[in-house]
């Protein structure tokens, strides 16, 4: 299931915003005895780092109400500005930028893909001379460590920034507090948890990716208003601005089986300059219909099958065409998910959408829902509600619980065009 986001990052309010200006830490000794390090605990190397820079950002300099409102409403803009990426990030985190200089917006940015400059460049590059002695909002430490790009906080220090706002520590191991480190040591004020808990919403994929060495997992179903279970994705599913067309923007596969590709084939998102996910259907048969990017998974019985109904040349020359159009076909011992999603963080997928829809006739009886809560995989769940009756005729999720109930954490709803859309995220 993996670990709560709160145990990735640091803890802060809008009261208790975390100041490092000072090396008086006679304050931070409670705060710190409830600390979690970014880290999770096969990475403890790190622990005492990160406790550290957490120490550091903890000592008080008078830091007042209006100035506080100020950098709260600069990393909310940092936040718009870097889910303008939504999609094209992964692996990297979507990060946000902004240069305040006199109380006025001198330079702004955001890290468009991975590979390319980061926020901070970006803003910097804005800027220009005007950077020197301004205030950088970033709603993520900046990195300290050469990857594909320099290292943010050095690019900083380098302009003569006199402050920075971060809205949470990096739970990368490369930076845990590394960055903020280089920061004060060049004696810059930084202030750290400033709208932490937006910026980590933003980037609770990355933060369980580097937490936990798996993917985010979501699992996604349409119901009818009387409780039962629609085999297609509701009202308007594929059109500009759906939440199936958003959410198929902003994770790096989809998991359903045959039978919804069969009924209901929309795996692609309608968002204007949407990076698509990768396709990944789970098939007791091969069939011609698929273009890349798109891995078929397949148990033996696919197999079996396929050949059983045409020839073994037949059935050979399908895996062949379907692999010259770019279709990834890969042989299953079983169709687990947790083989299953072994597979796509394999292939580079830090969050995997489990579209759980079509009729059973695939034969895996309704695979992706009840397996999913069964083999406790599930970190989110996005219900579509229709408004539609279905009556007699309906059927449940058929969920199987060890308990009787079970309450899912920080759930919101929201209109979506004639539908209702109900998120919860299961407790850790």
């Amino acid at each position: 299931m993996g670990i709560p986001l709160h145990s990735c990052s640091l803890h802060s309010s809008a009261a208790a915003t975390l100041v490092a200006s000072s090396s008086d830490l006679s304050q931070s000794s409670k705060w710190l005895r409830s600390y979690k390090c970014p880290i999770t605990s096969s990475r403890r190397s790190s622990n005492s780092r990160c406790e550290a820079a957490a120490a550091r950002c903890l000592a008080s300099t008078g830091y007042g109400r209006e100035q506080e409102q100020q950098d709260a409403a600069y990393m909310r803009e940092c936040v718009e500005l870097a889910r303008q990426a939504i999609g094209h990030t992964s692996p990297n985190p979507m990060v946000g930028c902004v240069l305040v200089k006199e109380g006025k917006v001198v330079g702004r940015g955001f890290h468009p893909k991975a590979g390319q400059p980061h926020a901070e460049v970006f803003a910097l590059r804005e800027a220009g001379e005007l950077a020197e002695n301004a205030t950088a909002y970033v709603s993520l430490e900046p990195c300290n460590h050469f990857g594909r790009t320099p290292p943010c906080s050095a690019a900083l220090v380098r302009s003569r920034v006199k402050r920075v706002v971060v809205g949470m520590i990096d739970p990368n191991p490369k930076v845990a507090g590394s960055g903020v480190k280089t920061l004060q040591d060049a004696g810059i004020e930084v202030v750290v948890g400033v709208e932490e808990e937006l910026c980590r919403n933003m980037n609770e994929v990355f933060i369980h990716h580097m937490c936990t060495n798996k993917p985010f997992v979501i699992l996604r179903y349409s119901m009818s208003m009387d409780g039962g279970i629609l085999g297609s994705l509701g009202f308007n599913a594929a059109v500009p601005g759906s939440s199936y067309s958003r959410l198929l923007q902003e994770v790096d596969a989809v998991v359903v089986t045959d039978a919804a590709v069969y009924n209901d084939p929309v795996l692609l998102s309608s968002e204007p300059n949407a990076k698509q996910p990768l396709r990944v259907i789970l098939a007791r048969f091969l069939f011609s219909l698929l273009a890349a990017p798109t891995m078929v998974l397949a148990d033996q019985s696919a197999w079996v099958t396929n050949y059983q109904s045409t020839s073994m040349q037949d059935g050979k020359a399908m895996e062949h065409r379907l692999q010259a159009r770019g279709v990834d076909v890969v042989m299953l011992e079983d169709l687990s998910l947790e083989q299953v999603l072994s597979v796509c963080y394999l292939q580079g997928a830090y969050s995997v959408l489990l579209d759980s829809r079509g009729p059973d006739l695939s034969g895996l009886e309704n695979f992706l829902g009840q397996h999913a809560v069964r083999e406790d995989v599930v970190n989110k769940l996005v219900v579509n509600i229709s408004p539609v009756l279905l009556g007699e005729n309906r059927t449940g999720p058929g969920f199987c619980l060890a308990d009787d109930l079970l309450k899912l954490e920080r759930v919101s709803t929201r209109v979506s065009g004639r539908d209702v859309i109900i998120e919860g995220y299961f407790p850790n």
